[in-house]
């Protein structure tokens, strides 16, 4: 579970509590600007855990983000590195990978499907005139 998630909680069990007293109580105005301030502490808070939910990886949803990596999860950002590519990658055509490296270049299709793919696809498609004439 993040810190982030654990503050959060923490933060709202004491709202609770809060909540509780001013039900029992008559609340002085330091009373009020103190919830006030523990409210926008708990926002902050969810927002900051709400962003972290987004950015989990639907094959890893618990796995390290990589920093290197844009927010990307640590094991899918390794195997991109080392060429491996997902189930999505591995049912794209090689030609359409070889287009992908004449219209984008290849680091952007090396991003794209990963190192084994476009070297797969450009030594699959190396004759294929179409597409050495758009690469030129």
């Amino acid at each position: 579970m993040s810190e982030k998630v654990t503050e959060l909680g923490e933060a709202l069990r004491a709202l609770g509590e809060r909540g509780e007293h001013l039900i029992a109580l008559q609340p002085a105005p330091e009373d009020l600007d103190e919830i006030r301030d523990e409210m926008d502490a708990a926002r902050r808070l969810l927002v900051v855990a709400r962003a972290s939910l987004a950015r989990r990886c639907p094959q890893h949803p618990n796995a390290p983000v990589d920093p290197a990596a844009d927010g990307e999860c640590l094991f899918c950002a390794t195997n991109r590195r080392r060429g491996k590519t997902g189930n999505a990658t591995e049912a794209v055509p090689l030609q359409t990978v070889a287009r992908a490296v004449a219209e984008l270049g290849q680091d952007e299709a090396v991003r794209r499907y990963g190192a084994r793919t476009v070297t797969r696809a450009l030594l699959v498609c190396r004759n294929d005139l179409a597409l050495l004439q758009e690469s030129a």
